[in-house]
């Protein structure tokens, strides 16, 4: 019976054969299985670091030939598709040092070559909306920018551009409200600043007037609501003192309607609504005895108008 080692021997011994006819993977294989059997086999680790690297001066050679072929590649500047083609080799010759370097350069040129064209389209972009904001087409610039939010979160120069003119915009905007700013119309005031937070939520002047004006309109509010309440409550009490119940009462609940809680005209609702209500009774007592008194008196004039049974 053969002894196992010298079957080792041979698969060895024909792997080397192998290799020199070229047939790197069979002989590779044949390497793989004594290893498999006999992992400590000096013959089979030593025939299978040759034939690897057989392999890689193998590899090297045939990228070198590749290598001289992207040559067009590199005189077009076709720098994207340089990259694509010299990863895939990487994979078969690692750390080849002319690869690595031609790998190393074609990334450094591409990402010129992108952020140069980056740098003309936010060029020819940032003159369309110039171009926009001179013909006062605001809605188109705002429509546009929109279109590219998404690119801008990723983009600083072009988040920068968006800022510079929505800022434009908002800025055009408000000086051509400049009237009204001058009146104490401050509901429009803070609906049109409302309006232009829609622009630009982090724009800081309409911050710092939308501060100002809701602050006036408050006040105003306020105030107007005072003077409404006071001039109410003389009316409403005048009517009551002259006995127009129904009237002060009507007056009550519009006082209450701004103030729900003002005391004197919750009190003057109360007292206002029984008065009428007392009011309407007397006067529907007075118009039966009334008809009742008139009624008889027609009969008198007119015996023969009624029946009596």
């Amino acid at each position: 019976m053969a002894d196992i080692q010298d079957v080792f021997k041979q698969y060895v011994a024909q792997a080397d054969l192998l290799l020199n006819e070229g047939k790197l993977k069979d002989a590779y294989n044949l390497c793989t299985k004594v290893l498999e059997a006999d992992p400590e086999n000096e013959g089979a680790l030593k025939m299978k670091e040759k034939i690897s690297d057989a392999a890689m001066n193998f590899n090297q050679k045939a990228i070198d030939e590749k290598l001289k072929a992207f040559k067009p590649l590199w005189e077009n500047g076709e720098y994207a598709e340089l990259i694509k083609n010299l990863t895939e080799l990487y994979r078969y010759a690692p750390h080849y040092g002319p690869l690595e370097e031609q790998l190393a350069q074609a990334q450094d040129m591409y990402r010129k070559q992108f952020a140069a064209q980056t740098k003309d389209v936010l060029q020819l972009y940032t003159q369309e909306l110039e171009n926009l904001l001179q013909e006062k087409k605001y809605d188109e610039m705002i429509k546009l920018m929109i279109g590219k939010n998404r690119e801008a979160l990723t983009n600083p120069q072009l988040k920068a551009i968006h800022q510079t003119y929505r800022d434009k915009i908002i800025l055009i905007k408000i000086e051509e409200k400049k009237s009204l700013f001058d009146t104490e119309k401050n509901e429009d005031i803070v609906n049109f600043l409302y309006q232009m937070q829609q622009i630009d939520r982090t724009n800081v002047q309409v911050e710092s007037l939308l501060k100002k004006y809701r602050k006036n309109l408050l006040v105003s509010q306020v105030s107007n609501k005072q003077e409404f309440t006071l001039r109410a409550t003389e009316n409403m009490t005048t009517l009551y003192q002259l006995g127009k119940y129904e009237k002060a009462a009507q007056v009550a609940e519009e006082i209450l309607h701004f103030d729900p809680l003002d005391k004197l005209a919750k009190t003057m609702l109360k007292k206002a609504t029984s008065k009428y209500a007392k009011q309407l009774q007397e006067e529907t007592e007075n118009q039966i005895a009334t008809s009742y008194q008139e009624m008889k008196a027609e009969k008198a004039l007119n015996q023969n108008a009624f029946t009596s049974l």
